[in-house]
């Protein structure tokens, strides 16, 4: 099940891939003076760029080249290139063939007479380039987000309490060690109750992180309650046991379908991703399951890497549920689908009496760029009030 799955995405990947690069090559080349030099460059430039991620991927697992990271950050940043370039370029022709019925544009020969072809090429590239540059560096500069939520119920003793969440870190080959140990100064910095991982704590392989030393990484953090954790659809992807017992080494407490008290405060929910379905050949518990026999008079907080189970939090009367998953699209205009896909895709919002927060998340899923929102860490101060 799971290779017939994982080849039917690499088949529906590769056909859009191919198909998007055939295209705007060709529009590039024809756009291009006829200069056997100019346009032998621009060949040798567009299939390196354009076959650089899937080269880096087989350099990767095949162990032929030592340092394939800078091979697959140029081609995930063609990925991000690819996109908007595609955009830019798909809306000229769509303006040229509404031109074909209502002819409001000069004829074809002044047009090129005009170099006009050929102005377009390099506004693309000139667009397309700025915009990815401007999504590496919001990509590269995580903002560290606080926000107070008041519950009513009481939580033990406890007033208030601290949870940093951090969702999609996507650690591999290009959100590497420089940037875990940035995310772990700032939860350090915030001196947490609790730390969450809320899935996709790797983008597919654990190896990078071995490599990297991650785990002397994770141990650094502190966190007065412990580091807990769920599972992502990536964690499925990359084989869900080997990151578990990774995390499981480093004192990251899983939660694999399972409920804890924290200290007599709160009752923290982590629910498997519903990837497990797919990839695991069975199905989650409910979250009905999950709370019975559970102390319900304390606050119930609820973290599943997707929003796709809001609505079954909401029923259960969860006081908080969190999730990531979307990246908020993570490159525009991505973030109009996963609006669509998901009734909460992003941020705060407040469903009766359940609250809700869906992570932007901290890293990026191949291209390393962000061009709806900045990364995020986030640091919810829980004010317990009771009625």
């Amino acid at each position: 099940m799971k290779g017939a799955q994982l080849a039917m995405f690499f088949t529906v990947f590769l056909t859009i891939f191919l198909t998007g690069n055939i295209y705007l090559f060709i529009r590039g080349w024809q756009a291009l003076p006829v200069n056997i030099w100019v346009r032998a460059g621009y060949s040798v430039l567009f299939i390196f760029a354009a076959l650089s991620f899937i080269t880096g991927q087989f350099f990767r697992r095949s162990g032929l080249f030592e340092n394939e990271t800078m091979i697959m950050f140029i081609g995930s940043i063609w990925l991000a290139f690819l996109l908007y370039a595609l955009l830019i370029v798909i809306t000229i022709d769509l303006v040229r063939g509404v031109n074909f019925f209502f002819h409001f544009l000069p004829a074809k020969e002044v047009l090129l007479n005009r170099n006009v072809p050929l102005f377009l090429f390099i506004g693309a590239v000139l667009v397309s380039s700025s915009i990815v540059v401007a999504g590496v560096i919001t990509a590269a500069n995580p903002v560290v987000n606080k926000i107070d939520i008041k519950i009513d119920k009481k939580a033990g003793s406890r007033n208030s309490f601290t949870i940093v969440m951090a969702s999609d870190i996507h650690l591999g080959n290009v959100i590497g060690k420089k940037k875990f140990q940035y995310l772990a100064d700032r939860i350090n910095e915030t001196y947490p109750d609790i730390v969450l991982f809320a899935g996709d704590f790797i983008d597919r392989s654990i190896e990078p992180l071995i490599n990297d030393d991650i785990g002397s990484i994770i141990e650094s953090i502190n966190s007065k309650y412990g580091i807990y954790a769920v599972t992502g659809n990536h964690e499925y992807f990359g084989g869900v046991s080997k990151i578990v017992n990774f995390l499981s080494k480093h004192k990251v407490n899983l939660l694999l379908d399972e409920s804890i008290e924290i200290e007599n405060s709160l009752l923290l929910v982590g629910r498997e991703d519903k990837t497990m379905t797919r990839f695991a050949g069975k199905g989650r518990k409910s979250l009905h399951v999950l709370l019975d026999g559970k102390r319900r008079d304390l606050p119930i907080i609820v973290m599943d890497h997707q929003p796709a189970s809001i609505n079954e939090s909401v029923e259960k009367m969860a006081d908080l549920h969190l999730s990531g998953h979307t990246h908020n699209g993570q490159l525009w205009p991505m973030n109009l689908i996963t609006k669509a896909l998901f009734e909460v895709s992003c941020g705060y919002a407040k469903i009766e009496n359940t609250h809700i927060y869906v992570s932007k998340g901290y890293g990026t899923w191949g291209p390393p760029v962000r061009t709806t929102g900045r990364p995020e860490i986030v640091v919810l101060n829980l004010i317990f009030e009771e009625i």
